[in-house]
Order: structure tokens, then C-alpha cells, then sequence
């Protein structure tokens, strides 16, 4: 059993999995021999401490179902089980074999809290029952609890709780490092998407993103009953730019208009794509279409502002730019295709209508 709990790495879910189940086994377990304690055995403090420790137990799982804290249902669980080994070793003594049962607190210490909490309480643990059982030599088993009996006690102890801790660490080193090496992977898979969805020159979204989010942004205005507004933008007379400046300074001029339009997209619902060439598109989903026509409009004046020198151009001395806007009102009536032929035909009459400008289509009827 595991409740839901969020967890991050292996080392946490792998507490997850111990401390519930192991207060699952030790509520069961500590009713079971209180049971058992109470009517065959008939021995009072055990099934005292039977029933303290199983009531301690369920609160403790309870509190970790209400409230998903591993860490401290981890300590709570340790300091259960410490404290019930202590007070049945103080009410036994080392008779029927009670001592074995010291050997879960560093095990489970170790495993649910961590090699250094672990170790912390384990060195508690032991200090305190190496103390007891110091003082009860000659005294348990009716004086047969000897000295080399402590010894072994103590040595047996503290090879477990050095093993425990050197295990712990080196699973923690080694889960570790495989936590790193998967930030790696998911690193470079993320490196991988964005170099196939984002065009190498200028940085923005290529022609395959946009053909991925087109629909996805058209049916998120069409949930939300927004308006939606595509706009192309063509660099004029670019292949003239080349002739004039060569490709290399007609790459620098695509990065920076590339540059502008993006600074003007600010919102996660809004993409800028370059679709090829000196072509670029980008798609505005919003409740005031005006405002956003008054954006886009300015985007010829932002271009020209830039100052890039175009002698070869006919209509400035700047680099300037054609763009073809188009909203529609209703999403759920038209397709992409229908906003795309929109936008196109608005770019043309731009065109014709002496570049440097922008044409809006708008379909609100």
C-alpha cells in the first residue's frame, strides 16, 4: 500500500513504500501479540506496551494520510518502534530472545530517514539499551547475562548500524547519480524539441510547430469564444536586400525583425512562426480585437524603425514590411485554412496597394 504522495526522486518514493507498509506490519503485528499477550501469555506490561504501540502506529499513519508528510511520519514511526524495543528489552530483559528484536531499529532507521537521521537514531537507540544491559550484567537470566555477552551485543550492534549506514549511503550515491543522469536526458530531450520546433536563424517557432498549434490554438479560441487574429509579415523586396547586401547581412536583418516581432509576444497563448523565407506569421487569441489590429498595424512603423539600410528597396531607404492581418469572431464557423486565405489575400492588397503598410480582413458576420 502507498498513499498518494508527491515525491521526487527514488530515494523518497522508496520511504513512501517502507514507512506505510511498515506501519501497516506494525499495527498489525503489535495488536496481534497484544492479543495474544493478553489472553494466552497473560503478561500485563507487554500488552500494555502492545497496545500503546499499535494506537501510536495508526495515529501516526493517519496523520501521514491527512497531511503527506513522509519525513516526519518517518520519524514518528522510528521513535515508536525505538521506544516500545526499549521499554520491552526494560520489561524482559534478554529472556526469550528479546535482544534479537534490536536488530530492525537501525534497519528500519536507516532505510525510512536517511544514513545520517538514521545513524543519529541509532546511536540513541543503542546508547541507552547498551546502558541497560550494561547494568544488568549478573542480574539477567538469573545472573547468566555476562559480560562477553555485552560485548557481543554491542559489537553485533554496531557492525549492523555501520553496515546499515555504508548501504544507505552508497544507494543514496548511486540513486543519485541516476537522478542526474535522467535531468541529463530529459535536459537534452527538451534541447531536441526545441531545436525541431524553433527555426535555427531567427530562434522563432518553424513551419512545423506551426502546423502542430495552429489547430490547437484554433480550438482554444473556439472553448473560449475569443476572437482570433492571424497576421503574416513579408519583408519588401528582400530578394533585393540579397542582391544588394548579400545573404549573410540578409540573415542578420531576418534575426532582427524576427527579434521585434517576438518582443511584442508576451503572452503564452500567442505564437510568433517563421514560415519560410522573408515570410513570418504569428497568432493572437484575445476579447479586443481592436487593440490587438492597433499591435499588429504597428509593426510596420516598428520594422522601419529599425534603421536597417535598404537602398535597393523602392518604396524607402529602411528595410520595411507588408502585413496581411485578419480576425475572425466566431471561431467555431471558419478553419485555419479559412484564416490563412484571409490573411494572404489582406497581405496582397498591402502589396498592391504600395508596400510598407498593412490591410486588414475582418469576419465578423
Amino acid at each position: 500500500m502507498t498513499l498518494n504522495i508527491p515525491y521526487q526522486d527514488n530515494i523518497s518514493y522508496r520511504r513512501i513504500i517502507l514507512v506505510t507498509s511498515t506501519m501497516l506490519v506494525t499495527i498489525f503485528a503489535f495488536f496481534f501479540f497484544g492479543i495474544i499477550n493478553l489472553f494466552i501469555i497473560d503478561n500485563t506490561p507487554v500488552v500494555t506496551l502492545d497496545f500503546t504501540a499499535a494506537i501510536f502506529s495508526t495515529l501516526a499513519l493517519l496523520y501521514l494520510e491527512k497531511y503527506k508528510n513522509i519525513i516526519l511520519a518517518a520519524r514518528l514511526a522510528t521513535t515508536n518502534i525505538m521506544f516500545f524495543l526499549l521499554f520491552f528489552i526494560y520489561t524482559l530483559g534478554s529472556s526469550h530472545f528479546s535482544l534479537i528484536w534490536t536488530i530492525f531499529l537501525p534497519i528500519f532507521a536507516t532505510l525510512a530517514n536517511g544514513k545520517r537521521v538514521g545513524l543519529l537514531f541509532s546511536i540513541i537507540f543503542y546508547a541507552i539499551l547498551f546502558t541497560l544491559a550494561y547494568q544488568n550484567i549478573g542480574i539477567w537470566q538469573n545472573g547468566e547475562w555476562l559480560l562477553q555477552d555485552w560485548i557481543r551485543l554491542v559489537f553485533a550492534s554496531s557492525v549492523l548500524t555501520i553496515g546499515m549506514y555504508l548501504n544507505e549511503s552508497a544507494q543514496e550515491e548511486s540513486d543519485n547519480k541516476l537522478q542526474t543522469i535522467r535531468l541529463r536526458e530529459q535536459q537534452h530531450i527538451k534541447n531536441l524539441r526545441e531545436i525541431s520546433i524553433k527555426d535555427e536563424l531567427t530562434g522563432l517557432y518553424n513551419r512545423h510547430y506551426y502546423n502542430e498549434m495552429i489547430p490547437k490554438l484554433m480550438n482554444l479560441a473556439k472553448r473560449n469564444d475569443h476572437y482570433i487574429t492571424f497576421f503574416i509579415l513579408d519583408i519588401d523586396y528582400f530578394k533585393n536586400y540579397n542582391d544588394k547586401y548579400g545573404h549573410v547581412k540578409g540573415d542578420e536583418t531576418l534575426r532582427k525583425v524576427a527579434s521585434v516581432i517576438q518582443q511584442h509576444i508576451q503572452r503564452g497563448d500567442d505564437f510568433v512562426f517563421r514560415l519560410g523565407g522573408e515570410e513570418f506569421a504569428g497568432i493572437i487569441i484575445s476579447n479586443d480585437y481592436e487593440k490587438t489590429h492597433t499591435w499588429v498595424m504597428s509593426l510596420c512603423q516598428t520594422v522601419e524603425d529599425l534603421h536597417i539600410e535598404h537602398s535597393a528597396s523602392k518604396i524607402s531607404k529602411y528595410v520595411t514590411a507588408s502585413i496581411g492581418v485578419a480576425t475572425i469572431c466566431h471561431a467555431k464557423n471558419y478553419t485555419m485554412d479559412h484564416l490563412y486565405s484571409f490573411a494572404d489575400k489582406a497581405l496582397y492588397v498591402a502589396k498592391n496597394n504600395g508596400r510598407n503598410r498593412s490591410e486588414l480582413s475582418l469576419q465578423c458576420g
